[in-house]
């Protein structure tokens, strides 16, 4: 509770208590807007931002978060991609990024490191000459400097947090590399899904692969 202190802005909120069919334990399930829950304290102490996200479903043996696949509110530049951004102070940040199923981002570099927490759908992480598979319930951490490139087999969901950070719909987010920097030093792409190699200067594709990271395949509508 704010104290005389205290001054506190909240998001639009919804919360209902429902039941399951199965056990007959009570469930809280809140659904948000997205929007910021601002905590202004007293002079001297720190602004703390809460951002609800997505809808929850809290037990006693564990808590269910329901993830949306659809289309975020604000466009990632340079790709089909959508997002949301959540918290950020410039030095650490967090977004919600939406791939739609086929998509993904060219090979690129960051400005800094990013942990990617896989919260919805499949994918595909490319990385020093491997296109690893990913889905739901997985993180994971990319260097900024190591070219690599992310791709969606379904409508995937990720949680970036990257420092420094960057805002979700930056022009410089990102930095585009060439095809051939996310190729082992050999000149060897392997796919983990498919177990299908590609040797420069084939590409993946060019070996009936769905998951090549090249531009012509990250731009296509279906894998």
């Amino acid at each position: 509770m704010a104290t005389a202190t205290e001054t506190v802005t909240t998001e639009t909120l919804t919360t209902e208590t429902v039941t399951t069919e199965t056990t007959g334990t009570d469930v809280r399930a809140t659904t948000t807007t997205g929007e910021e829950t601002t905590r202004i304290a007293a002079p001297g102490q720190s602004t703390l931002n809460i951002v609800d996200w997505a809808m929850s479903q809290i037990t006693e043996d564990a808590t269910d978060l329901h993830i949306d696949h659809g289309l975020r509110p604000v466009h990632v530049h340079g790709s089909a991609a959508t997002g949301q951004a959540l918290v950020s102070n410039g030095a650490v940040g967090a977004d919600v990024i939406r791939l739609p199923a086929g998509h993904g981002f060219l090979p690129h570099t960051h400005p800094g490191h990013h942990i990617l927490i896989v919260v919805g759908g499949e994918g595909t992480i490319t990385y020093d000459g491997r296109v690893y598979p990913t889905h739901a319930g997985q993180i994971y951490l990319v260097e900024g400097e190591v070219p690599h490139a992310v791709g969606a087999i379904t409508d995937h969901v990720i949680v970036a947090v990257g420092s420094p950070h960057k805002h979700i719909d930056a022009e410089d987010r990102m930095a585009p590399v060439p095809y051939e920097e996310v190729v082992a030093p050999d000149g060897d792409l392997t796919c983990l899904i498919c177990d299908i190699s590609a040797i420069a200067p084939k590409r993946l594709h060019d070996e009936s692969c769905h998951h090549c990271p090249c531009k012509d395949c990250a731009a296509r509508e279906s894998r």
